[in-house]
């Protein structure tokens, strides 16, 4: 496979017309990272210009009036490695879950501007993330995850996933 990164017009990138993934929800929030951070991942789309794996970015870019981005375009797969991709890459952080411990710091002392991305460590159940017998965190689940298309290996830890 090869892969080039381009700037290229947004109007230029067509979105996979049978992708499944509701993902307007999720517009705002990602532009409002965008706006904070800058623009850090590219879309990737196959050499026809149709999108493997950022609907998302395509549609918060436009909502703020962006005109060009940056583009992976990957060259080589073949249809099936596409539709397995596309799938693949939504699914893997939907098995991904929070270290409460660990976000909480992090949220220390980080402004989002006004913008409730909904981190707020204070109003978690705390009590739905251990288990009823115990009291102990649920044991940690870990799951390797290989991405058919370019085998990269993905470690997913779920140790607070609903029972």
């Amino acid at each position: 496979m090869e892969k080039e990164l381009l700037v290229m017009p947004l109007n230029s990138v067509t979105p996979y017309e049978r992708n499944p993934r509701k993902n307007d929800a999720a517009v705002e929030d990602v532009a409002e990272s965008i706006r904070q951070c800058e623009y850090l991942a590219p879309i990737l789309v196959d050499e026809g210009g149709v999108i493997l794996a950022g609907h998302t970015r395509y549609k918060a870019l436009q909502s703020l009036g962006r005109t060009e981005a940056e583009i992976l375009v990957c060259k080589g797969l073949t249809d099936e490695q596409k539709r397995k991709y596309r799938l693949l890459d939504n699914k893997v952080a939907e098995a991904s879950g929070w270290d409460f411990t660990l976000l909480d710091a992090e949220l220390d002392g980080l402004d989002f501007e006004g913008y409730d991305f909904g981190f707020d460590i204070e109003e978690l159940d705390l009590e739905g993330m251990f288990a009823e017998s115990s009291g102990e965190p649920k044991e940690e689940k870990l799951h390797e995850i290989t991405c058919p298309c370019c085998g990269e290996t993905f470690s997913v830890n779920s140790a607070f996933e609903p029972a």
